[in-house]
């Protein structure tokens, strides 16, 4: 009886007074509305994020956290344009949350600040720290210990939080939600909904002007046995499919939104548009189909006409927008009166170019 109520002692101090688990600021001051930290997560990695600062005049009031999950590629979350530093998709979300929530971003494994690849997006020229590192179950604990910390941190509301991602974000904020039960609000934007090798099968199958009989159907096949050689040798970094080596795809393509959504409790919110070249638009209908069956709190939000950033000619704020609908359905009323210039990077498999965000 001694043994398990000093047990019961031990587990409570340490979980009440570990400050080793509280990410560590970073002493650099940065020209950027976030601060940089540390954490340490489950692999013993040392992991870089970046939280936006405490708004001015909100001395001891708590805020929630929304985590900001990127999409695919080894380039930094933060890059040079001439003399400034500007930031990706997250400094869109920080200036349409303002005051009202702390915005989350993580560095992945193996990129540096203000890292800028020849082709963002991909892994062409990234580091071998990247192509070993990046799978989902270590990105998505990256990710997951970043957020463990901060919902430590004081000044931070963990009744409430919400994790977001673009593209193979989605995929990566569906398994944190699946890792932390804190997770109440989950957002996949453009992420699909069964494993992406449905994606790139159904895509694949489009007609193309010089198609002859039979043609789509071979190309479709052809991801099968591509999928074959990837199964032969899941952990390579040396052999690469679109861009992304080997490892990578043995990992994402063996899991898929739904199947990670399925593990958390966290109400849901799926964004697609019709017109995305990299993410089958079907696939949206799936997951919101298969998710409702399951008894889900399943928010749907499809856009005609939009592209993998949910622009069309006629709407080149379709990210924006979407965005301001996620954060309404979280609890936040965005600052419209904010603008903020983005791109929208392909996800693996589109079969052209992503078109800048605005």
């Amino acid at each position: 009886m001694k043994r398990f109520c000093y047990l019961l002692f031990l587990a409570y101090a340490l979980a009440l007074g570990d400050d080793s688990a509280l990410p560590r600021l970073d002493a650099e001051k940065l020209p950027i509305p976030f601060e940089r930290y540390t954490v340490t997560d489950e692999f013993d990695r040392t992991i870089t994020c970046y939280l936006s600062r405490s708004p001015q005049g909100q001395e001891g009031k708590k805020l929630p956290v929304v985590l900001f999950v990127q999409g695919s590629g080894c380039q930094s979350l933060f890059m040079k344009r001439g003399e400034r530093i500007a930031g990706g998709m997250q400094n869109l979300v920080l200036s349409r949350v303002g005051d009202q929530a702390r915005v989350l971003v993580v560095e992945k494994p193996g990129v540096k600040f203000l890292d800028a690849p020849e082709r963002p997006g991909s892994a062409l020229g990234a580091s071998e720290e990247f192509l070993r590192e990046h799978t989902l179950d270590r990105w998505a604990e990256a990710n997951a210990a970043a957020l463990r910390g901060v919902l430590k941190m004081e000044g931070i509301d963990s009744a409430k939080t919400l994790v977001m991602g673009h593209s193979e974000g989605g995929i990566v904020c569906a398994a944190v939600a699946a890792k932390l039960p804190q997770v109440t609000h989950v957002a996949s934007l453009a992420g699909g909904g069964p494993t992406q090798l449905v994606d790139l099968v159904e895509l694949r199958k489009r007609p193309m002007p010089e198609d002859k009989p039979g043609d789509a159907e071979a190309r479709a096949q052809s991801a099968y046995e591509d999928w074959k050689k990837i199964q032969a040798d899941p952990d390579s970094i040396t052999e690469s499919w679109m861009g992304h080596p080997y490892r990578r795809w043995s990992t994402f393509l063996a899991s898929s939104v739904v199947g990670e959504l399925k593990k958390s409790k966290a109400r849901v919110y799926l964004a697609q548009g019709s017109e995305d070249t990299a993410v089958w638009p079907k696939s949206y209908d799936f997951a919101v189909a298969e998710l409702r069956t399951q008894g889900r709190d399943v928010t749907g939000d499809y856009i005609v006409g939009g592209d993998h950033g949910f622009r069309s000619s006629s709407n080149p704020d379709g990210m924006i927008q979407v965005f301001d609908r996620v954060l309404k359905w979280y609890g936040i009323e965005p600052k419209t009166d904010a603008k903020l210039e983005i791109k929208v990077e392909a996800k693996p498999g589109e079969t052209k170019p992503a078109a800048p965000a605005k």
